[in-house]
């Protein structure tokens, strides 16, 4: 967490950087299981639109909060045999707010300005957790993290055909470590609201069995 708080400050005060950051919060604390690491989950960043809003986010992904979004990834853990309190370290890309949601900041791209600064303490942070699997959340973080000759669309790993209205489903898939800059197992989710979408509904359980059909081959 020390070296985030440089790096936070060292954006902050960036010529370039800093215009695009909101430096008046602490920069939320990982969630880490009381337990055994089984599974890491990694949002794209901690800014929500109203900057009142910000000063409440303590835990990244608000999970010291019985929300919606802790109700979704208690949900994928359950499924994965895993319990969101005891097994679980969650964590962000981009871990300062930012003074807009990335999706309004049209004139950059966020994630390539800022990865040289995030992705190394990312790495770091994770280090310890050998091996342990990946969960993302949302395709812009999705698109962030593949590198050349990955799908960055997180319906492609869901089975997705051009025929999926009429119940075809092609191979469900996860991205594989060196596809990705963590060079760690990634399963992509969508965000949370894109489950009121058909597709990623009815396909949410069986995507989290094969991760645990996954997850137990290579624990063998």
């Amino acid at each position: 967490m020390n070296r985030a708080i440089d790096v936070k400050g060292h954006i902050s005060s960036h010529p370039i950087l800093g215009k695009y950051v909101d430096s008046d919060y602490d920069l939320p604390a990982p969630h880490k299981g009381s337990g055994v690491i089984g599974l890491i989950i990694l949002g794209q960043d901690p800014t929500v639109k109203r900057k009142e809003s910000r000063k409440l986010i303590k835990e990244v992904l608000n999970l010291d909060k019985h929300g919606s979004l802790r109700c979704y990834l208690a949900g994928i853990c359950a499924g994965l045999g895993l319990d969101l309190d005891v097994n679980v370290y969650a964590t962000n890309y981009l871990k300062n707010f930012f003074n807009r949601p990335p999706a309004q900041i049209k004139e950059v791209d966020i994630f390539q300005l800022f990865e040289p600064y995030w992705l190394p303490v990312l790495l770091e942070e994770i280090e310890p957790f050998a091996d342990i699997p990946i969960i993302s959340l949302g395709q812009p973080l999705l698109g962030a993290m593949v590198k050349l000759g990955a799908s960055s669309f997180v319906h492609d790993y869901w089975g997705y055909t051009k025929n999926w209205q009429s119940g075809e489903r092609g191979t469900y898939r996860y991205l594989a470590p060196e596809f990705n800059k963590t060079g760690r197992i990634i399963f992509p989710f969508p965000h949370q609201p894109s489950l009121n979408k058909e597709f990623y509904r009815d396909r949410l359980a069986e995507y989290i069995y094969f991760i645990r059909g996954i997850i137990s081959s290579k624990e063998k």
